[in-house]
């Protein structure tokens, strides 16, 4: 049987890179129990925050852009991430401790117990956070504050090197900017949600994850800039004509950038599973 394709979230919350918990999760693991839909939703609103990011990532080429937008109560959390070649939702449910991919193109859904994705995820992954763990990063903390979208933040730079996964493969360094806000509209929302999936991910692998981590700031804009630099293994595949080493850009940008923010009333059954969505099914083998 032919395995479900991975859902990638295009999350940086902005900083929880939330547009991160952006990039929330990384990816929704296929081949897991399917979960129930979310709780029937009752009818009054309830006060969100909600916030739109602009993307754009280049690399070389023509900048690809895209709009995301969050949506976020205390314990739920909605990321619509429309595309050229695909539009998908996300929705997190930590009352109902489930997460689902919706396809809104065909109409269709795929869900999984939030407890099981919290098994196999660190938490500093979740949060978008593997720059500042390579103990050769530089970190340097802007003074001089600025606006972006109406609310004031401050400059964080992270200069980070990594080596690819596999040895002698691809190697980089990485200038990451973000300009972080801890006090904003909505902030009592945005770090409510943080402890109620702190407190999931603690409890679904408390030896891994250790103490859930303090309040995470806003992002409210990231600009990563990659280097990227090729190893040994990539020049010998490359000459051997077994590997393109042009797929391979010298240099690629991505910027993350909120362009609304503001806490409004949504209606619950904005974090519900359309009843219209059929359960995705793995294709026959």
């Amino acid at each position: 049987m032919k395995a479900f394709p991975r859902y990638r979230f295009f999350c940086s919350l902005t900083s929880l890179t939330l547009a991160t918990l952006g990039g929330i999760l990384t990816v929704l693991v296929p081949g897991m129990g399917e979960a129930a839909p979310a709780l029937s939703p009752e009818s009054a609103p309830e006060p969100a925050l909600v916030f739109t990011v602009s993307v754009s990532d280049q690399n070389g080429k023509s900048p690809r852009l895209r709009t995301v937008t969050y949506t976020i109560t205390d314990d739920a959390m909605r990321i619509d991430a429309p595309a050229k070649d695909a539009d998908r939702s996300y929705l997190w449910n930590l009352s109902a401790r489930t997460v689902a991919s919706l396809d809104n193109e065909k109409k269709t859904y795929h869900a999984d117990s939030l407890d099981k994705i919290m098994g196999f995820v660190d938490f500093s992954q979740l949060l978008g956070q593997s720059a500042g763990n390579n103990p050769k990063d530089r970190v340097v903390r802007g003074t001089v504050p600025r606006t972006v979208a109406g609310v004031t933040c401050t400059d964080t730079t992270t200069l980070h090197r990594f080596k690819g996964r596999v040895v002698g493969m691809i190697n980089g360094d990485q200038k990451i900017v973000q300009c972080l806000a801890t006090v904003f509209p909505g902030s009592d929302l945005y770090r409510t949600f943080q402890e109620g999936l702190a407190a999931l991910a603690k409890k679904a692998a408390p030896d891994k994850t250790g103490a859930p981590p303090p309040f995470t700031p806003l992002s409210l804009e990231t600009v990563r800039t990659t280097d990227y630099s090729k190893g040994f293994l990539v020049k010998i595949l490359s000459a051997l004509h077994l590997y393109d080493s042009s797929k391979i850009p010298a240099r690629q940008v991505e910027r993350e950038t909120v362009t609304e923010l503001s806490v409004r009333p949504v209606p619950p059954d904005t974090f519900t599973i359309p009843a219209s969505y059929k359960k995705e099914t793995a294709p026959a083998s």
